[in-house]
């Protein structure tokens, strides 16, 4: 199987074992707890304590057992979406942005003579219009400005004997991999918006949806909508009974 179609945590896994390396080994060369590295190979990337350091530990791994840090992140970068995230959400999440200055309260003074001006337009303006021969005004005709919304088209599974599982694109690009019931890689890629992907399997199918918040899920002709939110890392698993995430 060609490394393209490897998760990041399977190659960085599967590198370990081609060098002879345990992962207390790693640990020690690279002074990064054993359970971080743990979890990385299990594409887990929240006990990194953030993107940027995700990053960090990836690069170190990677320099350890000289493989390509660059491929490492962009395969990161695909599994975290962080490629359609505004660089301002990136930078306030690592801490880069400098907190907007807080605005100034208004005077109590302020508001005592705001409220005094309004009761005084609320008492002159029934007065002056008593000075006018008031007639009711024509109500404006009310259009009728409901127009349907287009609907989303998703993709839907046929119930069969089978596990079928449809992935569609909905909102952004996210990365997805599929394993089927033997452990093996049937498919790792990014899914774009109006992309629909089919995987079928007789016993289970594995499911990592590196940006849950992007696709929508169809399990045995059920529709269970986003897994997750946008960016967030879900690893599901569905069999043939299965209606719901589990």
């Amino acid at each position: 199987m060609s490394l393209e179609n490897l998760t990041l945590g399977t190659e960085l896994r599967d590198a370990r074992k081609s060098a002879g390396l345990s992962i207390a080994q790693i640990a020690e060369i690279t002074r990064i707890r054993a359970g971080i590295i743990s979890d990385l190979e299990s594409d887990n990337f929240e006990s990194c304590g953030g993107h940027a350091y995700a990053r960090l530990n990836i690069r170190a791994i990677a320099k350890a057992m000289n493989l390509n840090s660059d491929l490492l992140i962009t395969k990161f970068e695909d599994v975290t979406g962080e490629f359609d995230r505004p660089m301002i959400d990136l930078l306030t999440e690592n801490n880069v942005t400098i907190a907007k200055p807080e605005r100034k309260k208004i005077s109590s003074k302020t508001l005592a003579s705001v409220a005094a001006g309004v009761i005084a337009l609320m008492v002159a303006v029934p007065t002056i219009g008593g000075m006018f021969s008031s007639k009711s005004p024509a109500k404006p005709a009310t259009q009728n400005a409901s127009a349907s919304a287009p609907s989303e088209v998703t993709a839907v599974a046929t119930k069969t004997s089978d596990v079928v599982v449809i992935v569609t694109g909905t909102a952004g690009k996210s990365w997805v991999g599929v394993q089927d019931s033997s452990g093996a890689q049937v498919f790792s890629g990014a899914i774009r918006v109006g992309e629909a992907k089919t995987f079928t399997d007789s016993q289970n199918l594995s499911v990592t949806v590196g940006n849950a918040g992007a696709v929508n899920l169809n399990v045995n002709g059920k529709d269970l909508g986003t897994p997750g939110q946008v960016g967030e890392v879900v690893h599901l698993t569905f069999d043939q009974n299965s209606s719901s995430q589990g």
